[in-house]
């Protein structure tokens, strides 16, 4: 069966509903933080995963990568599990839209990492969308700037850095997972992502290891479905459309952000996030036009 063309409409659908997907996610480890640490949070959605991705892989049975392969596997694995410890500690200390906003400043190095890695050329109009998209979170994150000598900045700060540390990770894990997409099978990379990080968290997660709840079970288990399937659409996007192209998409997330973050943390946007939304938007709305 052929692949879709590189500009078309389907890989982009699929991530942008990598992207809510993702914000449902992060909503539920926001409810679950005050009371565990981010490393055992990101054990926690590691196991999880690793229960969905075993029984895919078992059910489609698709090989193993190569030897030659595994080198970049462990590179990503380690990139994953950066990203989502500092992406965790971030939703902790920050407000959800917060945090997103800041962590979406992983488009702009995902487009430049696949100029530098994977040698894609951009048009100019994925760019103007990713200007639009940085503009944007840059007027979203002004108010937190003019605050950052208010009592408990430092906290705020922190979570700042954190998520920003975030982004550039996860912009390496994105870059890195269109380029073995294209030699690896989807339920091998869901696989092989989901049990390296958990074994390389095995050790440090027994030091802040907080007992849990049976109510907890619950949450834990659609933080790992929800993983899996943003980690799904993006995957399947990325094999089929330029890492450059599909990134500004991603910006729809900050919009389920401030939805969930009303309606769960009772978050109220204010004038900042409201014109940061709309340039996000203009930029999404503008890169799938062209």
């Amino acid at each position: 069966m052929s692949q879709p063309r590189s500009g078309s409409a389907t890989p982009l659908a699929a991530v942008a509903l990598s992207a809510a997907l993702f914000i449902g996610m992060d909503t539920l480890v926001k409810l679950l933080a005050p009371r565990f640490d981010s490393v055992q949070l990101t054990f926690l959605r590691f196991v999880s995963g690793s229960v969905f991705a075993l029984v895919l892989w078992a059910w489609f049975r698709t090989p193993m990568p190569p030897r030659s392969s595994w080198p970049l596997h462990a590179l990503r694995a380690v990139l994953l599990l950066t990203a989502l410890v500092c992406w965790f500690h971030a939703i902790k200390h920050l407000p959800l839209v917060q945090a997103v906003a800041v962590g979406y400043t992983a488009p702009i190095f995902i487009a430049l990492l696949a100029m530098l890695v994977l040698k894609e050329r951009p048009s100019r109009w994925v760019g103007v969308s990713l200007a639009l998209g940085a503009l944007g979170v840059g007027v979203g994150l002004w108010p937190e700037w003019q605050a950052s000598a208010a009592p408990g900045s430092s906290v705020r700060v922190q979570g700042v850095l954190a998520a920003a540390l975030s982004a550039v990770c996860y912009a390496g894990v994105v870059v890195l997972a269109r380029h073995q997409a294209q030699r690896d099978a989807l339920w091998t990379i869901l696989l092989v992502q989901n049990l390296l990080p958990l074994v390389l968290l095995a050790a440090p997660v027994a030091f802040v290891w907080q007992p849990m709840q049976a109510a907890d079970l619950g949450p834990v288990a659609a933080i790992g479905l929800l993983a899996t399937g943003g980690l799904m659409a993006l995957t399947w996007a990325f094999a089929r459309v330029e890492a450059s192209l599909a990134a500004p998409l991603e910006y729809t997330g900050l919009l389920w952000a401030w939805l969930l973050g009303w309606w769960v943390f009772g978050e109220q946007p204010g004038p900042y996030q409201l014109a940061s939304a709309a340039l996000i938007v203009c930029g999404a709305l503008l890169l799938v036009r062209r």
